[in-house]
């Protein structure tokens, strides 16, 4: 009775597991809903970038556009750039304007500050640049020959001696 108890699970047993062909088609069928699934999300991916990518780079290339802004705006507050304070005379005759500070090479010992001039009234005569460092002392200055009609705007270029030295300036004044 022993023995046929045993067979009789023995058997059971058998005919309850599934055949190798049966488990790799049950393994198969298994993949296939893993990769039915994933690939569902792939595609809801997809169409979310489809939607939602234009704003994305839209995003992303403004943000590249204010990075060139801040760097253009450093660049008018950089080493070359100085603040122009105008005496009253230029007031009457000039807009407020910024001095550009140039330096030639050693060997042509060129020290330059341009001025971009936008006249309020027609002007001839000199203006007088005066160069200052940080303890308000002037360092250098320089005479030019204007002569420029009312509504017009021209840059102006002051040369100042070799010695002049220029990135010291803190800031210039202009009549």
């Amino acid at each position: 009775m022993k023995k046929a108890l045993i067979m009789l699970c023995a058997l059971t047993v058998m005919v309850s597991c599934m055949s190798k062909e049966e488990k790799m088609k049950k393994a198969e069928d298994e993949g296939n809903e893993v990769i039915a699934v994933k690939s569902k999300l792939i595609e809801g991916a997809g169409k979310a970038l489809q939607e939602q990518g234009k704003a994305a780079a839209k995003s992303a290339s403004k943000g590249v556009g204010d990075v060139i802004k801040g760097i253009n705006s450093g660049m008018s507050e950089s080493i070359n750039q100085s603040e122009v304070i105008p005496e009253a005379a230029f007031k009457v005759n000039f807009e407020e304007c910024k001095a550009e500070k140039i330096y030639g090479s050693d060997a042509d010992k060129v020290k330059k500050v341009t001025i971009y001039l936008i006249a309020k009234n027609d002007f001839k005569g000199d203006l007088i640049l005066k160069a200052f460092n940080a303890d308000k002392k002037e360092i250098g200055r320089s005479r030019l020959a204007v002569d420029i009609k009312k509504d017009d705007a021209k840059y102006v270029d002051f040369s100042f001696d070799e010695r002049t030295h220029l990135l010291q300036t803190e800031y210039f004044t202009i009549k």
